[in-house]
């Protein structure tokens, strides 16, 4: 009785998912039927130039800091290896801040960084994106701000303070009004810190961005 019983359970779940253990599918035929996605219908640019701004909300490892918005801006450039298919490089120009607590006061960190990313997108549809990639973040300067009531002083760090770093992103973005692309990442980033220094070079956050199609090679299929 307990046989019968599992083998009506195993056949209502098999149905329910609508698969057959003798039907699961290899990962070429898996490949084929993505290749056949509503993105492959329509036609794409090769080459496309995206200027753009991103919000910035990256905060530290350190337990004492608060991350605070900073506006930056970015120019990306996109090549199709198929209308599924992309990889993306740029510049972004990166602004990092962040709060803290110094004694009866509030001090700030204001960082800045040039930002070289490189990823492979992914374009399902005609309106969504999926993005993975790495990045290598050039450190400019800093900035600490110690603000006490109306009160505020603003000292630049020394080079040392602060160093260039490594990480990594995903994104996730839909594309609107035909030239206007809305993205949201989440990014990391990380290096060894000086012993003799307080300070971190490692941070993660998250950015919202959009960028605007400048320009776009012709189009084909």
């Amino acid at each position: 009785m307990d046989y019968y019983r599992f083998s009506l359970l195993a056949l209502l779940v098999f149905g329910a998912l609508d698969i057959t253990p003798g039907n699961a599918q290899g990962g070429g035929l898996l490949i084929q039927q993505y290749q056949k996605g509503p993105a492959l219908d329509g036609t794409y640019s090769r080459w496309t130039l995206y200027p753009g701004v991103e919000l910035n909300y990256i905060n530290t490892d350190l337990a004492t800091t608060k991350p605070k918005l900073a506006l930056g801006g970015l120019l990306q450039v996109e090549f199709r290896v198929s209308s599924t298919v992309g990889l993306k490089t740029g510049v972004h120009y990166t602004p990092i801040a962040y709060s803290y607590p110094v004694q009866d006061s509030v001090g700030v960190d204001q960082l800045r960084y040039w930002t070289l990313p490189m990823s492979i997108m992914l374009h399902p549809t005609q309106r969504v994106s999926i993005g993975l990639g790495a990045l290598y973040n050039l450190y400019n300067q800093g900035a600490f701000v110690r603000s006490i009531d109306d009160f505020k002083n603003k000292t630049l760090y020394p080079k040392a303070h602060f160093r260039n770093s490594f990480g990594g992103f995903v994104q996730v973005g839909y594309h609107f009004l035909q030239k206007c692309y809305a993205f949201l990442n989440y990014r990391w980033a990380a290096r060894s810190n000086l012993p003799t220094l307080s300070q971190t070079n490692t941070s993660s956050g998250f950015q919202l961005g959009v960028t605007y199609t400048l320009w776009a090679s012709k189009k084909r299929r």
